[in-house]
């Protein structure tokens, strides 16, 4: 059988290489220069619940606003809907055919025939530019009428 055997035991304290370099870490004389006293940190753990629950209620009002914005556009996209439709029925309403197709059947309206055009007798009578002031006199209203109405009563 084969036997080991241990030539050296594993060293526990340091080396003395080690003690003679330098270290970059070395302790501070006086201990730690900031020390906080149990009031001051029961102050400092107060300070961030409530500014925890600061946030807390900020994002809760956030959520309650941003629910409220919701509501708001699904009624401008459910009244948006709503103006297009009566657009749509106002575009059908005011066409035409409609206009014409109820007018013959709810006033009994008839469509008009070919339309008939009066001409008068006599020609129209021309003006020199010698008789402007005949021209005006013929041009007001109590003249006007006597020349029109041997015209409208030929009509039947």
């Amino acid at each position: 059988m084969a036997t080991a055997r241990v030539l050296r035991l594993p060293q526990t304290q340091p080396r003395r290489d080690e003690g003679r370099r330098s270290r970059h870490l070395r302790l501070i004389p006086g201990g730690a220069g900031l020390r906080l006293t149990p009031r001051a940190g029961v102050v400092l753990t107060v300070l961030a619940f409530v500014g925890l629950f600061a946030v807390a209620v900020c994002h809760a009002l956030l959520i309650e606003r941003q629910a409220e914005v919701d509501e708001l556009e699904a009624e401008v996209a459910e009244q948006q809907a709503r103006y297009e439709e009566l657009s749509l029925e106002v575009a059908e309403l005011s066409s035409p055919e409609r206009i014409r197709t109820e007018a013959m059947e709810r006033l009994g309206m008839v469509p008009a025939e070919d339309t008939v055009w009066l001409m008068p007798d006599e020609p129209t009578p021309t003006t020199d530019d010698d008789d402007d002031e005949a021209d005006e006199e013929e041009l007001t209203p109590g003249t006007s009428a006597a020349r029109v109405k041997p015209y409208i009563e030929a009509s039947p």
